[in-house]
């Protein structure tokens, strides 16, 4: 009888098709006209201020990657950032510059160091590391796409680990912390400047979601006190880094009451807060490259460098910490081995890589010798006498007045110090198995104290993306035109290989940029902006100076952008140097500022030596003065 029912409806349909012309594909082809229609019902429901094929949401290194590459496939980008002109970059501007890279010959090896970097955790996927791979082993031919031109390749492995020894990293013009990198990105977007608009001071505040399909159709755009709905018609790709400078969701998400970052003051967490509005599942939420241990630079409140914890090596670390320092908790008491600095913060504790513990509030201890060995950070002053003076280092004339004034036991210091002595006597530290030349006794008075705070160079967590760079939905579903890159949302699930996060940018950079500028074809593609005025965004420019007699503009590039002097002189002499725009890092960059100002007017000459961990901003500042010299001439 079933069968005998499913003959007849067979033959009915036949003779539909043979009456009527009706077929399945035209069913689904009126369904999908239905899709389509309901799509163009929603998007003429909003008040469109701009439309682009593509939007791109940071101007980072992530950012900056999905926009060339989006650009490339021939869309038209509008690429918007938070920060103001000549503050962009988020923390690619900061960062090392070393960009993970393998052959392609090694990719297997490859996958088993990633294998055993992601360790007990589920993620990433087996797939999504070789898709990463896969790509990094292009990097090299694509930096040179970008027109970079003197790219160094070296071994570069952060953890003795199966497969680590195929792992390596490029740098351009062989040198790093010079922003080199992100100055390539930064030129080859303005190179496509007929494809890729920027708008700055322009935060992303939320996306245009379809409430029934879930396409992301736009982002929602603050500018000049206005909001604004911009139409992205294949696209958005958000490249906002982390949440590196909200201390909510620090504490919220790292278990830390306070921690602060290096640099990118304008990461926020906004890409995450924008995600989790349109059903973005999170993941690597607790995962830093961090905690290490430095002092708090309360201009800027980020961290005054890399770490001062361990050995200088690779201006990585100042080394003051191996002088004679001790690290104590709020107890009183040693936590760690100062002579060591973590692997992006993550210590070895019997055979696993661990997040190093560290005790709030903390305190480096130490005397007179170590003051005066070194600067604690190269652009402090001499002596550090300064910073006294300021109050970032407290001065007391014995161990137990020191304790009394920074608020821990008294009794505990002293024992400590005591039994830390002991260990330099014995030139054994059978706590922590501090290195034997670093065991320097604390002795001579008098005695200082300054408070380190947890620091990070990046957090990872943000939206879960797949290896075709989509964001994924809390059921592991694509958000349909939505897509990410760079440090939000990062693969790293456990401990981080460095030159692993700009790698993200340049991988998936280009994976989402290029899938963002794919035409979508569950949307209309027939503009919404007819008879409608596209909006025009409102930032501060540099002021222009216009030289008087006697006065030479220069201009070169510093870690923070662009350094532009105008340098007045009279009878062949150098009278003043104004340094009219410049966005370095206060307390850091700025220091070198002053200093090299003060030296090239006393000396006449831009022959001076750079100041010590600020030689990008010494070697830009020098450049600018000469290329002002150079037209007087």
């Amino acid at each position: 009888m079933k069968k005998l029912i499913v003959l007849l409806l067979l033959v009915l349909l036949i003779l539909m098709q043979t009456i009527t012309g009706f077929s399945f594909e035209t069913l689904t082809g009126q369904a999908q006209e239905t899709a389509t229609n309901q799509v163009d019902d929603f998007l003429k429901r909003i008040d469109w201020h701009g439309e682009y094929d593509v939007i791109v949401v940071g101007y980072g290194g992530a950012g900056a990657t999905a926009s060339i590459a989006a650009a490339d496939e021939g869309a038209k980008v509008l690429l918007i950032e938070k920060a103001p002109k000549g503050e962009e970059g988020g923390n690619t501007r900061f960062a090392m510059q070393a960009v993970i890279s393998i052959d392609k010959e090694n990719i297997d090896k490859g996958v088993e160091y990633f294998k055993n970097l992601r360790g007990k955790f589920n993620t990433p996927s087996d797939e999504m590391i070789k898709t990463y791979l896969n790509y990094a082993s292009q990097n090299y031919e694509w930096l040179k796409y970008l027109g970079a031109e003197n790219i160094s390749v070296f071994p570069f492995r952060e953890y003795d680990l199966p497969g680590g020894e195929v792992m390596e990293a490029l740098l351009i013009d062989g040198e790093i912390w010079t922003s080199a990198f992100y100055r390539t990105l930064q030129k080859a977007v303005e190179e496509r400047k007929d494809n890729i608009e920027v708008w700055y001071e322009s935060p992303g505040v939320g996306l245009i979601q379809d409430p029934e399909t879930k396409i992301i159709h736009g982002v929602l755009v603050e500018n000049n006190g206005s909001l604004l709905n911009i139409r992205a018609k294949n696209g958005v790709v958000l490249c906002t880094g982390g949440f590196e400078n909200n201390m909510q969701m620090i504490q919220d998400y790292l278990q830390l009451p306070y921690a602060y970052s290096k640099a990118a003051r304008y990461n926020t967490g906004d890409g995450i807060k924008m995600a989790m509005e349109v059903g973005a599942n999170l993941w690597h939420m607790s995962n830093i490259a961090g905690p290490d241990l430095n002092v708090l630079n309360p201009e800027t409140n980020t961290a005054f460098a890399y770490a001062i914890q361990g050995r200088k090596a690779a201006d990585l670390c100042t080394g003051f910490a191996c002088q004679n320092v001790i690290f104590v908790g709020a107890d009183g008491t040693r936590f760690t081995d100062e002579s060591v600095l973590p692997n992006h913060g993550h210590v070895n504790f019997h055979g696993s890589w661990v997040q190093m513990p560290v005790s709030l509030p903390a305190f480096a201890i130490f005397d007179e010798t170590a003051r005066l060995s070194q600067p604690v950070y190269p652009t402090w002053s001499e002596g550090n006498v300064e910073e006294i003076e300021k109050g970032l280092i407290i001065k007391a004339d014995t161990i137990k007045e020191l304790a009394e004034k920074i608020g821990i036991n008294p009794d505990n210091l002293q024992k400590q110090i005591r039994e830390y002595n002991k260990y330099c006597s014995d030139k054994k530290d059978p706590i922590f198995g501090r290195a034997r030349d670093t065991l320097k006794p604390i002795k001579k008075a008098p005695f200082y104290a300054m408070e380190l705070v947890p620091s990070f160079t990046n957090t990872q967590g943000g939206p879960e993306r797949n290896e075709n760079g989509e964001v994924l939905d809390v059921k592991g579903n694509p958000i349909p035109h939505l897509y990410s890159a760079g440090e939000l949302g990062s693969m790293f699930s456990g401990i981080y290989q460095g030159s692993g996060n700009l790698g993200e940018c340049a991988v998936f950079g280009r994976i989402s940029g290029k899938n963002a500028a794919k035409v979508k074809s569950d949307v209309s593609q027939e503009s919404v902006m007819e008879g409608r005025t596209p909006a025009k965004p409102v930032w501060k420019e540099p002021e222009v100076i216009i030289p008087k007699s006697g006065e030479f503009i220069g201009e070169d590039r510093g870690i923070g952008g662009p350094i532009k002097v105008l340098v007045t002189m009279k009878d062949d002499k150098i009278t003043g140097i104004e340094v009219v725009y410049h966005n370095e890092t206060k307390g850091v960059g700025t220091n070198a500022i002053d200093k090299i100002i003060t030296s090239i007017i006393e000396n006449q000459t831009t022959d001076v030596d750079a100041v010590s961990g600020a030689t990008v901003t010494s070697r830009a500042l020098m450049n600018a003065v000469k290329k002002a010299l150079d037209k007087k001439e």
